[in-house]
């Protein structure tokens, strides 16, 4: 019996050790991700990762984790190769002035962790506005025009 526990622990070991390497690795994309990634950023070298959307957490994509001229971007393909939305991070001076104006009125006290602009594959901006409340990590959402959304909790 004891032999039978201690193989237990050493296989729940492994298995824990192997999936905390997988985190941290480097996905490899579906050949259609790959391509359609290529033909959008030629000559690009990406970091890629998996992610699991949905209501159900049921639809995979693939992120793209990229710099282009030192600006940090995120481009998002689904499992077939569709480009979902590009996300590119801009720098607080860049942060459209109603959406600035909003932030430091509404939330005076909590500083701009990281900001974003996202377009998606029918041509949509948004602004992410990345700030902390309550140690929890939220994401103002804004349209293009600069008017605020809502508020997304990330984990």
């Amino acid at each position: 019996m004891k032999k039978l526990v201690l193989a237990f622990s050493v296989l729940c070991s492994f298995l824990l050790q192997a999936q905390a390497a997988e985190n941290g690795k480097d996905v490899e994309p579906t050949l259609q991700v790959t391509k359609a990634f290529e033909k959008d950023f030629p000559k690009v070298k990406p970091f890629w990762r998996k992610e699991f959307d949905g209501d159900d957490a049921d639809k995979l994509s693939y992120e793209a984790d990229f710099t282009v001229s030192n600006t940090n971007m995120t481009a998002v393909y689904n499992a077939l190769g569709v480009f979902k939305v590009l996300e590119v991070q801009i720098k607080e001076s860049e942060i459209p002035k109603k959406i600035s104006t909003y932030m430091a009125r509404n939330y005076p006290k909590n500083t701009i962790k990281k900001a974003a602009r996202l377009m998606t594959n029918s041509n949509k901006i948004t602004y992410e506005i990345g700030i902390t409340i309550n140690e929890k990590w939220v994401d103002a959402i804004f349209n293009k025009e600069g008017d605020f959304l809502e508020m997304v909790e990330k984990d």
